[in-house]
């Protein structure tokens, strides 16, 4: 029996990795005061098309039910949340929720990237306001800074760049220049800039030459500025993105970097836009500003301003560096298990997360199987039982010793 392609079993260790990075963002979103929101995993396909029309049905899995309604399964959190919120207009306002889940995406299978995956989210509705820009990104680097991994955010907003599209095509009449210019700008993270000139080849090369050049201006306000061209330095939105950044400052955030090569989804975001890359320079989030997408299901009232990021690519970038799934391992042999089992119990009851094994396997087996998932080992031989002791082994740091019995609880800081 197979799978259908592109989908996957979870495994135990993978679990965990989800359930540990699920702990650490429900923690913060709590903290933050974002209400916990599921969205419903099914949707009517015309709520799912609302922004990007039928070109999405090729990029999600849609079908006619037994009812013969046309739906589709969630490609993302966002468009379920926005449709919650704007179908409850007694919402008070600004509401602010978060979301953890699965979702499907009909995309080509590659390496480490199926169509079924986990995405965190969080969304912020109601009159816009710069603050809500502000602790976006301040959740966002909080949020990596929980798990940890180091992190930069590429900050810049739609408007700055629509700015200068507009300047280099002042005298072009259509109006296909703003969103081609953007596609060929976000198209410089995956491709030869040669190649992106033969696709716009319609355009003029030198000017679609100084669009791309924008993809290499980042940095701080102060090394970015001087390369601005003068429209750009006295745009309104400059100085919000000073500002932004200012605040971030203020609160010890200082992961942050304008990179006017980041634009992001066409069918979305208005304003502030950024990406949060790993180490191996891998796009683990994004999110921004996207104040018509409450206006497209009937909402004019209020904005809309988040961030997401796929789960499996965090575990990923996470590699070795995740915790442990077990805090301790209890071992045996055959004439302990009596007492083996019941401290295994005993730690259980209060409240640590104890592999113990149930197969009867030779101490030297129940050492190897718990090195790999557990903080710390418990040894108890015939000696130890004799002696009223137990060896306490450190797993990570490969050392031990012998405690007694009753200074268990203190070395487990129970």
């Amino acid at each position: 029996m197979t799978l259908p392609r592109g989908m996957k079993d979870i495994s135990y260790t993978e679990t965990q990795a989800i359930r540990y990075i699920r702990s650490q963002f429900e923690t913060l979103a709590e903290l933050y005061g974002y209400d916990a929101t599921d969205p419903s995993p099914l949707e009517m396909l015309s709520t799912l098309e609302t922004k990007s029309g039928e070109a999405i049905r090729k990029e999600i899995y849609e079908f006619q039910d037994k009812g013969g309604r046309h739906v589709g399964l969630r490609f993302d959190l966002t468009m379920g949340l926005t449709r919650y919120v704007a179908g409850n207009r007694s919402t008070p306002m600004p509401s602010k929720l978060s979301s953890f889940g699965g979702v499907f995406r009909y995309d080509e299978p590659q390496k480490n990237r199926y169509r079924y995956f986990h995405q965190w989210d969080i969304e912020i509705y109601g009159r816009p306001h710069m603050y809500q820009d502000v602790e976006i990104i301040e959740f966002t680097s909080r949020f990596f800074e929980s798990l940890p991994l180091n992190v930069i955010i590429h900050l810049n907003h739609r408007k700055l760049v629509e700015s200068q599209i507009c300047h280099v095509f002042h005298d072009v009449q259509s109006d296909d220049v703003i969103p081609d210019m953007l596609r060929a700008l976000d198209k410089t993270q995956k491709k030869s800039r040669a190649d992106i000139m033969a696709e716009f080849a319609a355009y003029d090369e030198s000017r679609l030459g100084l669009i791309l050049d924008m993809a290499y201006w980042r940095g701080t306000p102060a090394h970015i500025e001087p390369k601005l061209p003068s429209h750009m330095r006295n745009h309104p939105k400059w100085l919000y993105l000073k500002t932004v950044l200012s605040a971030l400052n203020n609160m010890g955030i200082h992961n942050i970097q304008i990179d006017f090569g980041i634009v992001r989804g066409l069918d979305y975001y208005t304003g502030m836009v950024f990406e949060v890359f790993g180490t191996n320079n891998t796009a683990l989030a994004g999110g921004g500003r996207y104040d018509s997408l409450p206006g497209a299901f009937g909402r004019t009232d209020m904005g809309a301003a988040g961030v997401a990021g796929g789960v499996e690519r965090i575990i990923h970038e996470l590699d070795q560096e995740m915790p442990t799934t077990h805090d301790v391992a209890v071992m045996y042999t055959p004439d302990t298990y009596d007492v083996a089992s019941k401290l295994a119990s005993t730690l259980r009851q209060k409240r640590l997360r104890v592999r113990f094994d149930v197969s009867a396997r030779p101490l030297k087996r129940q050492l190897s199987a718990s090195s790999q998932d557990c903080r710390y080992g418990i040894i108890m031989g015939t000696t130890e039982i004799r002696d009223n002791t137990v060896i306490l082994r450190d797993m990570k740091l490969r050392t031990q010793h012998v405690i007694s019995y009753e200074e268990i609880d203190k070395y487990l800081s129970l």
